[in-house]
């Protein structure tokens, strides 16, 4: 678009105005464009708008036939194009009804007919150049605007990659436990055992004892290594993961966990897989430590272009601090919450005393499209808990 030609449009329904004023403003190096209706001027702001920017409309307030000047200012103020295009009134009525209603619609000044060259030109240069400091503003904003916005996408993409680093970490941690303390208690135990095989009763009892400390220490460093990060959520998925990790509650909380899947889920991108499983961790464990629950569910479905992971319970629902809604924060949430924000999701509470449900709602990329089929319908945590 065209921003330094001091463009000027002059609507009058009296062509000898519409002479005079073009005349009047062509010697003083404005480039004119004339209508000689409001309907005109209105065609001819959208035939022009792609290249050329009015830095300024002179405008007939009565003209008989037609949209009068009020209103095309009305509707003129109502486009993006010129909203900011200061508007000058040309009129022969200097009433206070009439001045009013112009200044409502919009307009910026006006000048009495018969017009007076030296007040319309002084006028319209002091317009003219109020116009072109606004355009320069308003185009300075949209700029900085622009610049904010996509500094503000940088950092969300930044948040994003330290919320994930942090899970894999966490994996890193894992394999290295896997890698060297478990590999190296397990040929212990194994040494061990077949040193074991000539002894005495003393050293029996002694080797038996140290046997079964190493039994323990390898059970829970498994147990540590999934909790930091399992392998089933990068090896088979997020339902064998969550699978795991109702299993893994029921054993070290004595809740009875289930997981339920009740239809195909798309195919999930990585990332998402871990902000979910982080997600139902982070809310499983709270469950856990704090809901004096009986029994607690995880379930995962999809919904109109987003996924959905609720975890509920049948415990005494989350009491919120003063002034404080429930859920809204405390317990870890707040975190959780500003963890999905990075990624375009919402984290909602229900809570009361029959219990609480937390639903996680983040949206699926657009691209995925193939299904992946969970093994079960419903996982339970253990064989010998009730469904």
């Amino acid at each position: 678009m065209e921003q330094s030609g001091r463009h000027i449009l002059v609507v009058d329904d009296e062509p000898e105005n519409i002479r005079l004023i073009g005349n009047l403003l062509t010697a003083r190096a404005y480039q004119v464009n004339v209508a000689e209706s409001g309907e005109r001027a209105l065609a001819i702001v959208r035939e022009i708008s792609p290249d050329v920017h009015l830095d300024l409309i002179l405008l007939d307030i009565l003209m008989p036939a037609g949209l009068d000047g009020i209103e095309t200012c009305r509707r003129l103020k109502s486009w993006p194009e010129t909203r900011n295009t200061p508007v000058i009134f040309l009129t022969g009525k200097d009433d206070q009804d009439t001045m009013l209603r112009a200044f409502a619609a919009g307009g910026a000044d006006y000048v009495l007919k018969p017009v007076n060259a030296a007040v319309l030109l002084a006028r319209v240069q002091a317009h003219a150049r109020l116009g072109q400091w606004s355009n320069q503003l308003e185009s300075a904003l949209a700029q900085r605007t622009r610049e904010l916005q996509e500094a503000n996408e940088q950092l969300r993409r930044l948040a994003r990659e330290i919320s994930l680093t942090e899970e894999r970490e966490k994996n890193r941690l894992a394999s290295e436990l896997h890698d060297s303390p478990m590999q190296k208690l397990a040929l212990a135990q194994a040494q061990i055992t077949s040193a074991a095989r000539r002894r005495d009763q003393e050293a029996a009892e002694r080797l038996d004892t140290g046997l079964e400390l190493m039994r323990e220490a390898l059970d829970e460093l498994r147990s540590l290594q999934f909790e930091l990060s399992p392998p089933l959520l990068y090896q088979e998925g997020l339902v064998p993961a969550l699978d795991w990790l109702v299993s893994h509650a029921t054993r070290r909380f004595g809740v009875a966990m289930s997981c339920v899947v009740p239809r195909p889920l798309p195919a999930l991108d990585r990332n998402l897989a871990v902000v979910l499983f982080q997600c139902a961790r982070e809310l499983v464990y709270n469950l856990a430590k704090h809901a004096d629950a009986a029994a607690g569910w995880i379930e995962l479905d999809i919904g109109a272009n987003e996924i959905h992971l609720v975890v509920s319970d049948n415990g005494k629902g989350f009491q919120p601090a003063p002034g404080q809604s429930s859920g809204e924060g405390g317990y870890g949430l707040f975190s959780l919450r500003e963890r999905l924000l990075l990624f375009g999701g919402s984290l909602d509470i229900e809570s009361s005393t029959a219990g609480t449900r937390a639903t996680v709602r983040i949206p699926l990329a657009p691209s995925a499209q193939d299904v992946v089929r969970p093994d079960n319908r419903e996982l339970m945590a253990a064989e010998n808990l009730p469904a």
